[in-house]
């Protein structure tokens, strides 16, 4: 990875890759996040991160509360179940635990925005998206916002796609993203078929900047073989482990997360200058990383409450 230029494009990702505005956006601006936006937030290295075996957090999920004058965050750290049947598993009566005990003024989640997502009921919501799902129906309950703490697809696609060759994203994205669900038996249809979906849905229409002679699972096929130095099959797929050294694979992957670690530091910042108790249900592996950069953020804007939001909006709304 070139070090020298990752902090320049996790500048960008703070300063240039947010939502469109919306009429909810604050109209004063402050000049905090100006500064943050051209030095990353603090974060330990995933490569230093001390977990159980496969990655266990100590609890699930594992809860950081912290507090500076008025401003307040409690994030939920979680492992994600596998088994979504589970609906009623501790992991989800803890959420709702930590929800009811802090009553956050806003929520942030993982995954994508939920704003127009609506459930039928908590099981349901569990069941089709998990805690990303709970969270939505206890904020929608509490007649909170739910803001994503993601970035989107398409900054995401273009920031490693200048730090390493389209094909190489390529296939940590797509390993990362839909063939470890298409080894576990969750989607359904020829593997082929099930790329182009995929290819077309979720990389192409979502700004992965593929050359038309580059969206063939082929192509794909050839840049993971490069990449991990052995034939794609799914019987023998490469994790996605960002604790493994010494892996360009793996090297990808930690670059992902790297930068979304800033953006969602920078999203948690910008709602601490417009409420005072923000709640975050995001993977486990993020708080774990963010800690630093999120004390950073409380003991500054817990000395500044009455600090506003930079120019634009709050990401997701």
């Amino acid at each position: 990875m070139n070090r020298h230029l990752l902090p320049l494009l996790l500048a960008c990702a703070l300063a240039g890759c947010q939502s469109s505005p919306t009429p909810k956006a604050p109209e004063s601006a402050d000049t905090d996040l100006t500064a943050a936006a051209t030095q990353p937030y603090p974060t330990v290295r995933y490569l230093d991160l001390k977990l159980g075996p496969g990655g266990a957090l100590p609890h699930n999920p594992y809860v950081l509360r912290l507090r500076e004058g008025r401003k307040e965050l409690v994030f939920c750290g979680t492992n994600h179940l596998e088994d979504r049947t589970q609906i009623h598993h501790p992991l989800y009566t803890e959420l709702a635990r930590e929800f009811r005990r802090f009553r956050p003024e806003v929520g942030v989640n993982e995954g994508g925005d939920l704003s127009k997502k609506h459930y039928a009921s908590r099981d349901f919501a569990v069941f089709i998206d998990g805690e990303i799902g709970l969270l939505k129906v206890m904020g929608d309950s509490a007649r909170i916002d739910v803001v994503n703490g993601d970035m989107p697809d398409s900054a995401e696609y273009q920031l490693l796609t200048r730090l390493y060759p389209v094909g190489e994203v390529l296939a940590y994205i797509v390993t990362e993203r839909l063939m470890w669900g298409c080894a576990s038996g969750f989607r359904k249809g020829t593997l082929a078929q099930t790329y182009d979906w995929f290819a077309d849905k979720y990389l192409v229409r979502k700004g992965f900047p593929l050359a038309a002679n580059q969206r063939s699972f082929a192509f794909f096929q050839t840049e993971y073989a490069k990449l991990v130095g052995r034939p794609f099959d799914l019987t023998t797929l490469e994790p996605t482990n960002p604790f493994k050294p010494n892996s360009r694979f793996q090297d990808i992957g930690r670059a992902s997360k790297e930068i979304r670690d800033q953006h969602l530091i920078g999203t948690i910042d910008k709602l601490l200058g417009r409420y005072d108790r923000v709640f975050v249900v995001f993977g486990g592996w993020h708080l774990l990383t963010c800690e630093p950069g999120l004390r950073e953020v409380l003991k500054r804007r817990g000395a500044n409450p009455r600090s506003t939001t930079s120019t634009g909006t709050v990401p997701g709304m």
